[in-house]
Formats: structure tokens, sequence, C-alpha cells
């Protein structure tokens, strides 16, 4: 289970806070501001903004066994962390001890207003969310009638989500997205495989109406990854003189802040690197702690692991960096969450760094 501390910066952070999240050195001034966030009450969180900037905030997580499932996995491209999120069409079961009622022969079908209508429940919102995020309101709504409730639900047909494989190959069609990652050249083989030499296949992903270069080479050569697709993405394989050049593939790199103060770059095209891997780099000590910086929607997340942790096979070799991560280390970590965003500043600084 994630553990999450919200932080409430002190006055003394605010400047080094809006710094390392509102832009990087050399920047014009901003002046900053805390400010509180909609929804959290008057015990709630508070964040750090510049002037007509969303609240950005910093989230210390340490990595249980829940969170290193959910997060530790390898780069998107790789698929790591990858969960569907139901969407209007989609069809679902749901099963529950005790329940055999909301089992239902034809399932749930997702209705146009995002929900799916339930035996004693009426109308449950499910667009939008995972398999697990329903499960768990459905058990917390189920509450009232079962003192226990067992609940699993399964997504049965995957109508919602969709990419368009186009082009030379033998089969141009729409692929749906699933519960597994959809790769690039997995979408091909679905689509019968390449009509003419792979290795001279020019193949183009064409996402929000910007075209990127998909190294097909690579992937035949080394076996690197190709980008897993999203929903409304368009893989166009092959080409006619006249449509623009894609731009290049853009290097999947994470950095690594080392004890000196040098940032160090981490390439990740060759395969997954774990934080067990980077650790020597850092020094580590018994009692320190090792943190890779993650940058969410709404600020930045700080996964921690402790120094045993991030050395262990089982923790830290299975945390695996993604692009745009900032791993750091402190050699006398604190334990109060407000210490701990003041001991991270540097590493929050180096983070709003364009990577080179």
């Amino acid at each position: 289970m994630q553990t999450r501390f919200p932080i409430r910066l002190r006055p003394a952070l605010l400047l080094c806070a809006a710094l390392a999240l509102g832009g990087c050195a050399g920047s014009p001034p901003e002046t900053a501001s805390m400010m509180r966030n909609p929804g959290y009450g008057a015990g709630g969180l508070n964040g750090v903004r510049a002037v007509d900037r969303a609240p950005r905030l910093v989230n210390i997580i340490a990595v249980t066994p829940e969170v290193l499932a959910r997060e530790g996995g390898a780069t998107g491209d790789a698929g790591g962390g990858w969960a569907y999120r139901l969407g209007v069409g989609d069809v679902m079961q749901i099963f529950a001890v005790d329940a055999p009622e909301l089992t239902l022969d034809a399932g749930y079908r997702v209705e146009m207003d995002g929900a799916i209508l339930v035996p004693f429940l009426g109308r449950v919102p499910v667009d939008g969310r995972t398999t697990e995020e329903v499960r768990a309101d459905l058990t917390q709504r189920l509450r009232p009638y079962f003192s226990a409730p067992q609940v699993e639900v399964r997504v049965t047909g995957f109508n919602a989500r969709s990419v368009a494989v186009v082009g030379d190959v033998q089969r141009p069609s729409r692929q749906p997205i699933t519960d597994r990652p959809l790769t690039a050249i997995d979408a091909i083989n679905a689509a019968g495989g390449f009509a003419g030499d792979p290795e001279r296949a020019r193949v183009t992903l064409i996402r929000g109406g910007r075209e990127m270069a998909v190294d097909v080479r690579a992937f035949l050569e080394s076996g690197a990854p190709t980008p897993v697709l999203q929903d409304g993405d368009v893989l166009r394989v092959g080409g006619r003189i006249g449509w623009g050049a894609p731009e290049a593939p853009a290097r999947a790199t994470a950095r690594l802040l080392r004890p000196d103060g040098r940032l160090q770059s981490i390439d990740l095209v060759a395969g997954p690197v774990s934080v067990a891997q980077v650790v020597p780099a850092l020094g580590m000590i018994p009692g320190g702690a090792v943190y890779v910086l993650r940058a969410s929607a709404t600020g930045i997340d700080a996964y921690q692991l402790d120094a045993a942790a991030a050395v262990n096979p089982a923790i830290g070799g299975m945390f695996r960096l993604r692009a745009g991560d900032l791993v750091t280390a402190d050699p006398a970590p604190s334990v109060d969450p407000e210490q701990q965003v003041s001991r991270l500043t540097p590493a929050l600084r180096a983070m709003a760094r364009p990577q080179a």
C-alpha cells in the first residue's frame, strides 16, 4: 500500500521549491506564493505555485511491495506500470462472494454516461478507472449489505480504446487496447506483419498530431523496446514521397545526482536499469536512503528506499527507472517529511534543469 506524506512547505523552503519546480536557473524571477489546494480542508495540503501555475506538490512515498508492483516497472516503452482504464462500450464482469446475483451472463456494458447499473448499488461510475479502482469502490459500496465483501472485477470486452495500423502491412486494421500493453511491433504483428522488407520499413507513430519515428532496426538487431501505444494512436508503415519526415525518436534517459553534485546521464535505450544498478555510484552507507524523483500530474513523487532495500535484488533490483527520473541519495535521512523535502532541494533544482 502506498504511504504518502503530503508536504506543508515552510516559508524558508518556499523560494527553493518554486525555483526547482517553476523554472531553470537564470530564468526571470517569478513571484511565488503558498496557496491552499481546494478540497483538502483546514488541515489539508499546502502547495507551492508560481503565479498563474497549478499547485506543485512533493510527495514522499515509501516503496512497499504494492508501490513496487505499480510504479517500479520498466520505462513506459517497455510496458512498466501499465494499467487499462475502462471506457464507454467496454464490457466488464463482477464476481462477489456471497452475492452471485451481481454476476450477469451478459456482463456490464459501460454506458454513455460512463457508468454501469449494479444491483443494490444503482449507477456506479467506471469510465477512466482501472479494474482495481472499480473493485475497491464496489467493495466499499457493498459494506452496508455484507460484513466482509470480497469482489473481483474483470474486463471481458475491450471496445473503448484502440489504435490504427495503416500502410504497408498485410492487414491494415484497428487494434484494441487491452489490459496488456500493446507495443508498436505487437500491433504490426497483429496486422499480419510487414508487407515488405522489415529492415527497410519506415514506421511512424502519429500521436496528437505529431509524427515520431519508430526504430524498427534497433528492435530487429538488439531487441530494443518499441513504444507502447495509447488510445487514438496511428501507426503508419511505409510512406509516400512528400510526407514530412518524422521526428527522430527521443533518447530515453534518467539522471543521477552524485554526492559531489555532478549530474550523470543514465541511458535507458539499451534496456531497463534498476535502482540497485546505480546505487554504487551514490556511495551508499548503512542508514542512508535513495530517492527516485519522478514527475507526476501534481508535482514530484519522491520514492524512498533505505540503503538495504536499494541493493536488495527483490526491491531495488526490481525498481526500474523511467525516462525523466532523477536518482539521488541522502546519507542521513530525516524522519520528518519537511526536513526530507528540505534536503531534497538540490535534487529538485536539478530536476528542473533540461536534460542534455
